[in-house]
């Protein structure tokens, strides 16, 4: 693997020009009193808040909905998405269309079933992710309230309030459910748009018929509702992390623009009941210290962690003991004037997984190291080792052809990937591939499930989960924490995926899935949902390539 890309540097904002005269018709010239044109270019206006700058087709309760996005418009300190959902044509008899897979499962915190959550803009510059707005009792404001049930033949114009971008972005990107990743929205200065797209507005009204035709006899349509932005109280930007899993397993480096936790396996270490460093334990630290000066100086922790084998005080103090080796280790590596080194024993008092198994055990036995500070540099990760074998239970398959997955119903899945200001971006089309619907069955592994950051945490039940893999490391999607309860104090995560897994697709419909990775400079990865050891439903794709920047 190559080394990955430095963060870039935030852009000049876009600047929206006036222009005083009319734009000719077919020279683009700028124009004379006689009405002639002078053949002197016009300044390009940019987007206007109407314009449609991208279109996607989604699969929704069987109904394929096409989604029209506008510009991210901003006013004051916020700023309003406004999609328009168009639903099939003819449209069905039912006189409704229901939009699923937009709100989010199983969520326990500050947002709410009844608020579109899964859609989300995304500063791939800054590393940040923003929410929807709420009020002050943590509703959803967003209009139409009834934006999910499409009842208008011509359509529903939905308008969601965030907070305003940072003011040098001039794009963000729009994860959009069951469709790629929107790579770049324009934001701009303007009018939000009418809360009624233009050809709702003329369309005729009434109760639509089994053709979508309103009746002769229909009562005039209700008044539009407008997006009521002074009911805006919390409008949440969440700084995305990133995860990666190197040296088979003995380091996972958790960072973010501000911080970088490093976990050290004790086992790769330390042998059983010992202090002392193993010979394999030189490249482990050399890693750490790589990554500790990625970043300004600043103080580190060096906490020492065991399983709940043994007696309690023991294990403290082992852990005690432990952690002081690796700080000492470290300090040998780095200039410990710029990173002073701080050490803790915690024992089995902190167990990232339960001690029920010994796989388990073993990823309590561990050491991490802590700093805050911010990146100032970043150098390649290490990628030493083979690919990981996959369990015989799973299906593996290479890019560029449809790998079968048989999970309830018959599926075909394809992966591409690309780059998105750096950052690696998988597109996961699922294709019904059966003779029936699907009915919300979960597509294979993909269903990440409950599973958090271990102990202590939680996440959406339902949303989607894969890793890609460069030799024998593994890199999770970027995630970020949106809250935490008593119940959870480790918090609840949400990975930078499709946060709803399941849908209801007929045979031959597909949904795709995009996941989002950090900064890498790779030229193929392999893309794997499970670990296919337990499961037909786990697969893996191999040889996967990354398309260049604005080419994918």
């Amino acid at each position: 693997m190559r080394a990955a890309r430095r963060r870039r540097p935030a852009r000049a904002g876009l600047v929206v020009v006036l222009v005083a005269v009319l734009l000719a018709a077919c020279t683009g010239g700028g124009a004379t009193p006689d009405g002639e044109t002078d053949g002197t270019p016009t300044a390009d206006p940019g987007p206007r808040p109407e314009d449609v700058v991208a279109s996607e087709v989604v699969v929704t309760s069987e109904a394929e909905v096409r989604v029209d996005v506008h510009p991210v418009v901003r006013v004051g300190d916020l700023a309003v998405l406004t999609l328009d959902l168009i639903p099939p044509d003819p449209f069905p008899e039912t006189g409704r269309v229901h939009v699923h897979g937009w709100d989010v499962d199983g969520l326990t915190y500050h947002l709410t079933s009844e608020a579109p959550s899964n859609v989300r803009l995304v500063d791939l510059v800054r590393d940040v992710v923003l929410h929807g707005g709420t009020d002050g009792e943590g509703a959803p404001v967003v209009a139409p309230e009834g934006w999910a049930t499409l009842r208008d033949p011509a359509g529903t114009r939905l308008q969601i309030p965030f907070a305003a971008p940072h003011p040098d972005a001039d794009e963000v990107a729009l994860f959009l459910p069951g469709a790629p990743l929107v790579a770049a929205v324009p934001v701009i200065d303007g009018d939000v748009p009418a809360s009624v797209r233009p050809a709702s507005a003329a369309a005729p009204t009434g109760t639509p018929g089994a053709s979508g035709s309103a009746t002769a006899s229909a009562s005039p349509a209700p008044a539009p509702e407008v997006l009521d932005l002074d009911a805006v109280v919390a409008a949440p930007v969440f700084p995305l992390e990133s995860t990666s899993i190197e040296l088979a397993g003995a380091v996972t480096t958790v960072e973010s623009q501000e911080r970088v936790d490093v976990s050290l396996g004790s086992d790769v270490l330390f042998e059983f009941d010992q202090d002392v460093l193993t010979p394999a334990a030189d490249e482990a630290l050399r890693l750490v210290a790589q990554r500790l000066t990625e970043r300004a100086p600043g103080d580190v922790t060096v906490v020492g962690h065991t399983d709940d084998q043994g007696d309690e005080a023991y294990n403290a103090d082992l852990s005690q003991r432990r952690a002081r080796t690796v700080a000492d280790a470290l300090g040998a590596l780095v200039d410990p004037a710029s990173y002073p080194m701080g050490v803790e024993g915690r024992g089995e008092s902190e167990p990232v997984a339960p001690n029920t198994s010994d796989e388990d055990r073993a990823l309590n036995r561990r050491v991490t190291v802590t700093l805050t500070s911010t990146m100032v540099t970043r150098t390649e990760l290490t990628t030493g080792g083979e690919l990981p074998p996959f369990g015989q239970e799973g299906q593996v398959g290479t890019a560029g052809t449809p790998l079968p997955v048989d999970a309830l119903i018959d599926w075909e899945v394809e992966a591409t990937a690309r780059r998105v200001h750096g950052h690696v971006v998988v597109d996961l089309v699922a294709r019904n591939v059966d003779d029936r619907s699907s009915s919300g069955a979960k597509i294979g592994s993909l269903d990440g499930g409950d599973r958090g950051r271990g102990e202590g945490t939680t996440a959406p039940s339902a949303s989607s989960s894969g890793t890609i893999l460069h030799g024998a490391t593994r890199v999770l999607p970027l995630d970020y924490r949106t809250g935490v309860s008593e119940r959870h104090p480790g918090g609840e995560w949400f990975a930078l995926a499709d946060l709803t897994v399941g849908g209801d697709m007929d045979p031959g419909q597909a949904r795709t899935f995009s996941f989002v990775y950090p900064e890498l400079d790779v030229d193929t990865v392999t893309f794997q949902a499970g670990t296919g050891r337990s499961s037909s439903y786990d697969f893996r794709i191999l040889d996967i390539p990354v398309a260049a920047e604005g080419t994918g």
